[in-house]
């Protein structure tokens, strides 16, 4: 992510009026803080993206296209934040003055360190649309619903083509294309990439909003406790964390302009890495419930299960749809809901994949097929 100016993608030849901004004894350095932020979030992604494979294979048994765009999202976050600590070598995070003399010497410290964040943006591009496509085609699996379909049709079209847009500015910012790093290059031509990055920002914030808006208000229509609802809607709308990463992101990079690029890019590249870690964290955390059923029965208990073990003996059907009229432990009722609320979403994917009933609401799908049962309604 090259820093720009009226000259081209870097000015070497900086005003009074520049050069007056700066503090040339500053002696301070963020590289360590670079090494922090993408180790971290490497470790996390790869932790997190692990784990859902394993319950997708080991407890799901199915994998879909969703997992696919997941996995990919990951490893084109990988690249990024590993190429974003390779160009640590060559001074990211530390001030250009601080740079090891000679001048030649920084000049070509600046041009390789300008040319990995380069890199490190296509990949950044990439991880960003496929972490969104991976939202959407889940929620496309699970609805049937016309309205949010078209909405997810829409955006998954919008969405690609922000994603193309993006790797082609990034790759053809200058002419010749190695002007986007080497300032040396004369009588070449370069647009103002900076102002590209803000209308690409505030579009990927507006589609983050809709991705964790749109689907809550049918994840609340469901036919659960309101606690266990509540539950959904959390897990899907953690979405909401990576949504506030992509709106600090775009207040950083008015920061990419000015000679220091070297010290100034770290504040946007670890908002960068942040915003597109989270959301793949944020995308896997639902196809995870196996696993922290498995782990830890009692996870959700807190949120589902305290109010109904406080209400004394309840009528709730077994695994063998037998009748209970005696109290029940707090796993107990959890373990029920955890079973209702798969078999539930179970049946809606099986129904939305099969394509019938695609007009009918979760509700009145899991009414009709209660009536054809018989059965009584919990109490």
């Amino acid at each position: 992510m090259p820093v720009f100016s009226e000259r081209g993608a870097y000015n070497i030849i900086p005003g009074p009026e520049e050069l007056a901004k700066y503090d040339f004894n500053d002696k301070s350095s963020l590289s360590g803080t670079v090494w922090r932020v993408n180790v971290a979030f490497m470790v996390l992604v790869g932790v997190v993206v692990s784990l859902r494979v394993f319950a997708r294979a080991s407890m799901t048994q199915q994998f879909f296209a969703d997992d696919i765009l997941a996995i990919f999202a990951a490893l084109f976050t990988l690249v990024s934040s590993a190429t974003s600590i390779v160009a640590t070598k060559y001074g990211l995070g530390d001030h250009v003055w601080n740079l090891a003399p000679p001048i030649e010497h920084i000049m070509d410290s600046i041009k390789h360190c300008v040319q990995l964040m380069y890199v490190a943006h296509i990949f950044y591009a990439a991880a960003s649309t496929f972490t969104k496509l991976s939202i959407i085609t889940s929620y496309l699996r699970i609805f049937p619903h016309e309205l949010l379909r078209r909405i997810l049709y829409g955006t998954g079209v919008l969405v690609t083509g922000i994603g193309i847009s993006a790797i082609f500015a990034t790759m053809f910012q200058c002419s010749p294309v190695q002007a986007a790093w080497d300032f040396t290059i004369e009588d070449s031509q370069c647009f103002e990439f900076v102002h590209f990055l803000y209308a690409n920002a505030a579009a990927n914030i507006l589609i983050d909003f809709v991705l964790v808006v749109a689907p809550l208000p049918y994840f609340w229509s469901l036919s659960l406790p309101l606690r266990q609802r509540l539950v959904i809607c959390i897990l899907f709308g953690v979405g909401f964390v990576a949504f506030a990463a992509s709106i600090v992101r775009i207040a950083t990079l008015r920061e990419m302009q000015g000679i220091d690029v070297t010290y100034f890019l770290v504040s946007p590249l670890n908002w960068t890495v942040i915003e597109c870690s989270l959301g793949i964290i944020c995308v896997s955390v639902p196809p995870m419930r196996p696993l922290f059923k498995r782990v830890a029965p009692g996870f959700l208990a807190s949120y589902i299960g305290t109010r109904t073990a406080k209400t004394g003996p309840s009528k709730l059907y077994d695994e063998g749809s037998r009748m209970r009229s005696q109290p029940r432990t707090q796993q107990e009722i959890v373990e029920d809901m955890n079973r209702e609320m798969d078999r539930q979403l179970h049946e809606f994917e099986r129904t939305n994949r099969k394509g019938k009933e695609s007009t009918m609401s979760f509700t009145e799908l899991v009414s009709k097929e209660r009536g054809s049962r018989g059965d009584a309604s919990p109490v």
